[in-house]
């Protein structure tokens, strides 16, 4: 990976990205990488010496890291807390790692800590799958080192972006404060091992298809974070939808109920991923090039 400095930041902040020295220490997958789509790591494998990535588009991470530093100050004295832990376990051959950033041995909470935006915690209260399946994860390390079990796990999410006036202005659903503390829902150790060894599956079958067949998996729906497509029920000369529906067949119903002459109109979901490259190999990926371009 080739960092760039397209817009002159000072040389600190540079410096800063540039040197990040975090490592998953001796094992074959984190637990990051093993919630990964395949495609996206063996693709990054495959071109690392070709990637670049510019300072400006690490800034929200250097912020994440900078926060997970100072909680680890703030709790290095707190003998009913565990911080910054990173664990290792066995698990089919291979070696998983993970770092949890603070457990209360009092109450037997894990909690992550999230630096993101406001919509992300507005839209999370529905689920946000990546966030319950990492901390399951990390459960499942923790109870392997320790024997203990977890009783609870939390997400506390900090919203670069929250504003005071916003929360004047707008309903219910836009956060309190800028700190939001998200319960996740807790599996138990079976269902968290079955979870785990179903994406070491996933992975080593997809680099082995990768080394003696030069294949690629397919990135899912799910692992590009697409959007539902959607149908709109339009009229002649009108630039905005009469209304917008989430299955041909409703919008179907609508028109053969309405007096106005109306036509459907399908809008693909964007794959929120792969249009913001979210990912960093959109430029090597076929995938890509062929359903978003």
């Amino acid at each position: 990976m080739k960092y760039t400095n397209d817009y002159d930041l000072p040389q600190s902040i540079v410096n800063a990205i540039v040197n990040d020295d975090y490592s998953s220490g001796k094992s074959n997958y984190s637990v990051t990488t093993l919630l990964s789509p395949p495609r996206i790591r063996l693709l990054k494998m495959k071109h690392n010496e070709e990637l670049t990535e510019d300072v400006s588009d690490r800034i929200w991470t250097l912020l994440g890291q900078s926060v997970h530093t100072i909680l680890e100050r703030a709790n290095e004295d707190k003998e009913d807390m565990i911080t910054e832990k990173r664990y290792f376990a066995q698990l089919d051959g291979v070696t998983i790692s993970g770092q949890t950033d603070t457990f209360s041995l009092g109450d037997k909470t894990l909690q992550d800590y999230k630096v993101t935006s406001v919509w992300t915690i507005i839209f999370s209260q529905e689920g946000k799958p990546e966030w319950e399946q990492q901390l399951n994860c990390y459960a499942w390390l923790h109870k392997k080192n320790t024997g203990e079990d977890v009783n609870k796990l939390e997400i506390i999410a900090i919203a670069r972006d929250w504003n005071k006036r916003e929360k004047q202005r707008r309903s219910g659903d836009y956060p309190e404060t800028a700190i939001s503390v998200l319960e996740q829902k807790l599996w138990d150790y079976d269902e968290q091992e079955k979870f785990i060894r179903k994406r070491i599956s996933v992975h080593e079958e997809a680099e082995k298809d990768f080394i003696f067949k030069n294949k690629l998996p397919m990135c899912s729906d799910e692992d590009r974070w697409k959007k539902d497509d959607t149908f709109r029920c339009m009229k002649k000369g009108r630039k905005t939808a009469v209304r917008v529906f989430k299955s041909k067949e409703e919008a179907d119903e609508y028109i053969a109920s309405s007096k106005e002459q109306l036509y459907i109109e399908q809008q693909k979901g964007e794959a929120t991923r792969c249009s913001g490259n979210y990912c960093g190999v959109a430029d090597f990926c076929e995938q890509y090039q062929r359903e978003c371009i």
